[in-house]
């Protein structure tokens, strides 16, 4: 690979063919077409191209510039191709980056491909099978039922009868989506060296976010896990449908899955007319999207009506499973504390939850905390079901950016899905109110994190690893006593002797008082078995650690006794 010194005297590294070479002027020349020359500046590609000779000049459509700057880029996205279509549809899920109205433009980037022939894609089929599509089916649909940056769906019927369909990856993608990442790199990596401003977005971070997201979507079996996780996890959930995975035929190029067939979500006048229930199919979806969300920690990260299909009775069929989230106990755990926090409008427990979101970037406590005290003093004495929850998250995250905080991308893609949930039930039904089907899942949660169980099992490991500590040894061996420190050997023995009781006693003292506690709380939430609606078990702790507590009050007066 050469280098190129550009004129403002950086050095840069060419692309690796003179195909990406191309490909870069390509991109520069759609952004100067609508009006995007600033964004070419700040990345630092103008200067290296108008050095090679290839930055092509041309006047823009005073018609374009007459679309706002978000509707430019949109559009600049949707002509540059597949790779920047999926880049945009990726940041549509960072409201933590951008305002709302980059975010709208973002997400209504749409996957305009053109039909590849069925002549072309047999071939693809037949070597993800290893064999021709009719040994398989009997009959397969040539016209596809949808054409997408990355693959392309037919229709087909297997020799059980059963309707499927095929969902195939288009060929030459993988080769066109690795020259575009190269380019993607190159050119993060410009902007980084040019533009302060950029940098604060963290460019590459989210070139290689976006580049995971794209590798796993071109492997089509990581889609069909995570449709079979889900499909699991709902099960018990009737009303939502999830299609069945195919995996004797399902390849990392080819997935075949049961077909779903419904009304498309967007088609309201359809839907009324077969008698659908809009207001219960809104709260249907946000149940199901709590609950995935929530309890299951593995939720469908993209639920807008596009991949919804509405069924008889109201129920709900979901596609396409390219993006979905996944979120640890320690993150469902700080979602819980931020709840609280806003309910409780504690604005440094807040800040706390957002700094430790903010993976090790500098954080101004005291000027965070002051403002989303600000922000959630307008929440005051608003029930959780009543809470206006894309306007908090739209005013938290507006704060993020004014902080230049970065969400990690599994809290990003969460913040998203709930915004454009929202938009979902909106649609079906204008008074919906995304929290009001969070409430119980919130409530069950905090109950859970609270709980007696839960707090007695946390207050034992905290005693166990007290103990623990005790038994470690000593990270650094005791000074040498010299004789000219004037120091008795055997008052140094009583010492360490002394100290070694002192410490087994706070063990113990922590051992009774954790189990007063537990004791109290069981007795407090009546936990069986009871005796005139008492628990028994709650007085037996009680009485048990008030016995030994008090014999170690005997035993701590004799132990002072010692040192006077």
């Amino acid at each position: 690979m050469t280098q190129l010194s550009t004129p403002e005297g950086f050095t840069v590294s060419l692309l690796d063919t003179g195909k990406d070479l191309r490909r870069a002027n390509t991109l520069v020349t759609i952004l100067l077409k609508y009006g995007l020359a600033d964004i070419v500046r700040r990345i630092g590609l103008a200067p290296l191209l108008e050095h090679a000779g290839r930055l092509i000049r041309q006047p823009v459509d005073r018609d374009l510039l007459t679309m706002p700057p978000p509707e430019r880029l949109r559009a600049a996205l949707e002509e540059m191709g597949p790779t920047f279509v999926k880049l945009g549809q990726i940041l549509a899920t960072r409201v933590d980056l951008f305002p709302q109205e980059w975010i709208t433009q973002f997400e209504q980037l749409q996957d305009n491909a053109p039909e590849i022939p069925y002549k072309k894609i047999e071939p693809l089929i037949t070597r993800a099978l290893g064999k021709e599509p009719h040994k398989y089916f009997r009959s397969i649909d040539k016209t596809p039922l949808g054409v997408a940056s990355i693959g392309q769906v037919h229709k087909a019927v297997t020799f059980k009868g059963e309707a499927v369909v095929l969902k195939v990856r288009k060929p030459g993608i993988r080769r066109q989506v690795e020259s575009d990442m190269r380019l993607l790199r190159h050119l993060a990596r410009l902007a980084i060296d040019n533009s302060v401003e950029i940098r604060r977005y963290r460019p590459l971070e989210l070139v290689r976010e976006f580049e995971r997201s794209l590798q796993r979507e071109m492997d089509f079996t990581i889609e069909a896990r995570s449709a079979d996780r889900i499909r699991k996890n709902m099960r018990k959930v009737n009303w939502v449908k999830i299609p069945k995975i195919y995996w004797q035929w399902t390849s990392s190029s080819l997935c075949v899955q049961e077909l779903i067939e419904g009304i498309p979500a967007r088609q309201l006048d359809k839907l009324d007319a077969a008698g659908i229930d809009r207001k219960l199919v809104a709260e249907r979806g946000a149940k199901a999207a709590w609950k995935m969300a929530l309890e299951d920690g593995f939720f469908h990260a993209d639920p807008h009506p596009g991949n919804f299909l509405i069924l008889p009775g109201s129920r709900i069929g979901m596609l396409d499973f390219g993006m979905v989230g996944k979120l640890s106990v320690t993150r469902k755990e700080q979602i819980v504390q931020l709840v609280k926090a806003v309910v409780t409008q504690d604005g440094n427990s807040c800040a706390a939850v957002l700094g430790a979101w903010s993976d090790g970037q500098p954080v101004n406590y005291e000027s965070l905390s002051s403002d989303i005290d600000d922000i959630i003093s307008q929440y005051y004495g608003v029930p959780l079901a009543e809470l206006d929850v894309t306007g908090l998250l739209n005013d938290i995250t507006a704060l993020l950016r004014n902080h230049n905080l970065i969400l990690p991308s599994d809290i990003a893609l969460l913040l998203k899905a709930i915004i454009t949930l929202e938009g979902f039930g909106r649609l079906m039904y204008p008074d919906f109110d995304v929290m009001l089907a969070a409430e119980p899942l919130v409530k069950k949660m905090v109950r859970e994190r609270y709980s007696p169980t839960r707090l007695a099992k946390n207050l034992g490991v905290r005693a166990l690893g007290a103990v623990d500590r005790l038994y470690q040894p000593p990270s650094g061996s005791l000074p040498v006593v010299h004789e000219q420190n004037n120091i008795d050997a055997r008052h140094l023995e009583r010492l360490i002797r002394q100290v070694e009781r002192s410490q087994y006693r706070q063990v113990q003292t922590l051992l009774v008082s954790t189990t007063a506690l537990v004791g109290a709380i069981l007795l407090g939430t009546r936990v069986p078995p009871t005796l005139w609606d008492i628990s028994i078990l709650g007085v037996l702790l009680l009485l048990g650690s008030a016995t030994v507590g008090f014999w170690l009050m005997i035993v701590a007066r004799r132990y002072l006794r010692e040192w006077e």
